[in-house]
C-alpha cells in the first residue's frame, strides 16, 4: 500500500510538470494552427531537401504552402514504395535525411506489405504525444491512473529485414520503453505480446489481470480486444481458478524463457482476491463490472466500424466508467490527441504532421483542391492527405475525418471510415458510416445487439446482404430485424430509398451467424497478414472483395 501511494505521488507529480513541458506548449501551437502548420513545413522540407525525392522535387526552392503544392504531386505507399526500398536496401538518403531505426508494417493494398519508416524523431514525437494525452486524462479523472492499469499493444519488434532493421509497432515501442514509474501501473509486462498463439495471448493477459481488482484503465485499440477477454473467460474459467488457486498457469512450458521469466512473479493472488474470485467465476455471465469494479477509464477507438464491438462491450462495464476517445492513429502517423474526454474530441497534431484536406464530394467526383487545418468547417466530411518528418509528402491515407468543433483556434475532428468503405450498385453510393448508423438505430429500436456485422454489396444479384452476429439470438424475428435496419438505411440514404422503390436494387437479405463469427473473422484476416494492433472491420464491402466464408458460419438454427 506505501509503494502503491509513494508511486501515485510521483505521477502526480509528473503530470504537474508535463503541465509546462507537454500542455502548454501543444495550447500555445493550436492558437495559431497556421503559423505552427507553416513552420512545420518549412522545417520538414528543410532537413531532407538533400534527398532523392527532395532533390526531385526542387525541396530548397518552396518557399510557401503553394510551392509545395506546385511542386509535389498527392503521393500514396506504392509511389514511394521504390524509395523506400532503395534506401533500406542502400542506406542512400533516398527519401529521408536520417536512417529509420525501424518500421512500421501494416498490410498494402497490393498483397505486399507496407514498410513505414520510423525515425527517432518519430518515435520521440510519438511519445511526446502520448503524454499529452495521459495528461488530458489524468486531468479529467486521476483517480483512473491511481489503480493498475491494464493496456494491450502490438509487438514493439515482429521481426526483422534482410538488413538486420527491425519492424514492428511504434505504440508498442513507446510501451516497451516507458518510463520505469509508468511501467510499476502496468498489469502486463510487454514480453506477452511476443507470444505468437494468438489464443495463448489472450489466456495469459486475463490470468494476469485476473488476479487484481483495483483496474481503474482498460486500453487498447481496438474495443473487440475486451470482447475477446470476455470470450476467453467464458471459455476458460474454471482452467483459469485452478491455476489462480495455485499461483500457477498450466502453459508456462509453451512460452519462451524470457516470457516465463516476466510473468512468473505476477501470477500469485492473494487469498482475499481468489475468495471473491471463486464467487464471481462461479456466476453465469461475469461482466467487467463484476471483475474490475474500479474501472474508471477505457481507452479505445469508438469511431468508424470499432463502434460496433464497443456497443457491445459497453454493457460489461461499471456504470461509473467512462470511454474516451484513443485518437485517430495509424502505421502512418498519430493524427489527433484527444484534449476533450467528454465530448471525445480529437486535435490534429499540427506540432508533429502538415495536414490537407479535400471535401469528400470534392474528391470523389474528381476535384482533389486541397484546404489547410485553417480552412476546414465544423460538420463537414473531408479526405485527409499528411506530411510527415519521417518521409511521407503529401501522403493520401484514403481516410475520411469530420470536423466536430474547435480546440482554440485549430478545428477538431475524427475519423468516420476508411475511403473504400463505399458502395454503389445501381447509383445509390451507400457509405459505411450510413450502414453502422442504420444497424445501430434499428438495434436501439428492437433492443437487439450485436457483436459483429458485415455489409455486402453483391452487384451481380443487385442486392445487398448484412451477414449478422446476435448476442441473443432469440431477440426478435429475422424479417422483423430485416425491415427495421431496410428502413432507417432508406431514411440515412434518399437514393438507397429511391432505388428499392424502382426495383433496381432488390430486398436487403439477412443473414444470421452463429455466436463468435466476428472472433473467426477477426483470425481470418490475422492468418491473411493483417496486424492485430491495427485491424479494423470495414462493416461495407462488396461482396467479391470478400474471402470470408460466412455461408460456412450461418446460424441454421434460426434461419
Amino acid at each position: 500500500m506505501l509503494r502503491d501511494a509513494l508511486i501515485n505521488r510521483l505521477l502526480w507529480a509528473r503530470m504537474q510538470v508535463f503541465t509546462w513541458t507537454h500542455w502548454r506548449p501543444f495550447v500555445k501551437a493550436a492558437r495559431a494552427p497556421m503559423d505552427t502548420q507553416q513552420r512545420l513545413l518549412l522545417k520538414i522540407l528543410g532537413q531532407n531537401h538533400k534527398t532523392k525525392f527532395g532533390q526531385a522535387h526542387r525541396f530548397d526552392q518552396i518557399r510557401s504552402y503553394r510551392d509545395f503544392v506546385t511542386s509535389v504531386p498527392i503521393q500514396n505507399y506504392e509511389s514511394l514504395r521504390p524509395l523506400i526500398d532503395e534506401q533500406e536496401r542502400t542506406g542512400a538518403a533516398a527519401l529521408n535525411a536520417h536512417t529509420p531505426v525501424m518500421y512500421a508494417q501494416t498490410s498494402g493494398t497490393t498483397g505486399q506489405p507496407k514498410l513505414i519508416p520510423l525515425l527517432e524523431s518519430t518515435l520521440r514525437l510519438h511519445k511526446h504525444s502520448q503524454a499529452i494525452q495521459s495528461y488530458v486524462q489524468f486531468k479529467a479523472d486521476p483517480q483512473a491512473y491511481y489503480g493498475k492499469l491494464l493496456g494491450i499493444v502490438g509487438l514493439a519488434e515482429e521481426g526483422r529485414l534482410e538488413s538486420g532493421r527491425p519492424y514492428g509497432s511504434a505504440s508498442g515501442h513507446v510501451y516497451k520503453n516507458m518510463p520505469t514509474l509508468t511501467r510499476a501501473k502496468y498489469v502486463i509486462p510487454h514480453e506477452v505480446f511476443a507470444i505468437k498463439d494468438y489464443d495463448l495471448k489472450y489466456l495469459v493477459i486475463l490470468r494476469l489481470a485476473l488476479v487484481h481488482r483495483n483496474i481503474t484503465f482498460l486500453g487498447s485499440a481496438n474495443p473487440s480486444t475486451f470482447l475477446k477477454l470476455l470470450s476467453v473467460l467464458e471459455d476458460h474459467r474454471e482452467e483459469l481458478l485452478e491455476d489462480i488457486r495455485n499461483d500457477g498457469f498450466r502453459h508456462l512450458d509453451k512460452m519462451s524463457g524470457e516470457t516465463r521469466s516476466a510473468i512468473g512473479p505476477r501470477l500469485r493472488c492473494e487469498p482475499a482476491r481468489f475468495r471473491e474470485l471463486q464467487k464471481l467465476l462461479g456466476s453465469p455471465a461475469p461482466k467487467f463490472a463484476d471483475l474490475w469494479p474500479k474501472l474508471r477509464l477505457v481507452n479505445t477507438w469508438t469511431g468508424g466500424s470499432c463502434a460496433i464491438a464497443l456497443a457491445a462491450f459497453e454493457t460489461h462495464l461499471p456504470t461509473t466508467t467512462r470511454i474516451a476517445e484513443l485518437g485517430y492513429l495509424s502505421s502512418e502517423f498519430r493524427g489527433t490527441i484527444t484534449v476533450d474526454v467528454e465530448r471525445n474530441w480529437g486535435a490534429p497534431t499540427i506540432h508533429e504532421n502538415f495536414f490537407e484536406f479535400v471535401e469528400r464530394e470534392d474528391w470523389e467526383e474528381g476535384d482533389k483542391e486541397p484546404l489547410t487545418v485553417d480552412a476546414i468547417e465544423e460538420g463537414k466530411e473531408y479526405y485527409l492527405i499528411v506530411t510527415t518528418g519521417a518521409g511521407l509528402y503529401r501522403y493520401f491515407m484514403n481516410d475520411i475525418i469530420s470536423v466536430t468543433g474547435r480546440f482554440h483556434a485549430t478545428p477538431t475532428m475524427r475519423f468516420v471510415q476508411k475511403g473504400k468503405g463505399v458502395t454503389n450498385i445501381t447509383g445509390e453510393k451507400l457509405y459505411e458510416s450510413q450502414v453502422i448508423s442504420a444497424v445501430c438505430a434499428a438495434e436501439d429500436e428492437l433492443g437487439v445487439r450485436s457483436p459483429f456485422f458485415m455489409m455486402l454489396a453483391d452487384s451481380k444479384e443487385s442486392t445487398y446482404r448484412l451477414a449478422m452476429e446476435r448476442s441473443n439470438p432469440n431477440d426478435a424475428s429475422l424479417n422483423r430485424i430485416r425491415t427495421v435496419i431496410e428502413s432507417k438505411l432508406a431514411e440515412v440514404n434518399v437514393e438507397y430509398a429511391a432505388k428499392r422503390a424502382s426495383g433496381r436494387l432488390r430486398e436487403l437479405e439477412l443473414v444470421d451467424l452463429r455466436p463468435g463469427t466476428g472472433e473467426a473473422y477477426k483470425r481470418h484476416c490475422l492468418d491473411r497478414g493483417q496486424r492485430e494492433g491495427q485491424f479494423k472491420i470495414i462493416a461495407l464491402q462488396y461482396q467479391d472483395d470478400c474471402s470470408f466464408p460466412f455461408g460456412d458460419y450461418r446460424n441454421r438454427d434460426f434461419n
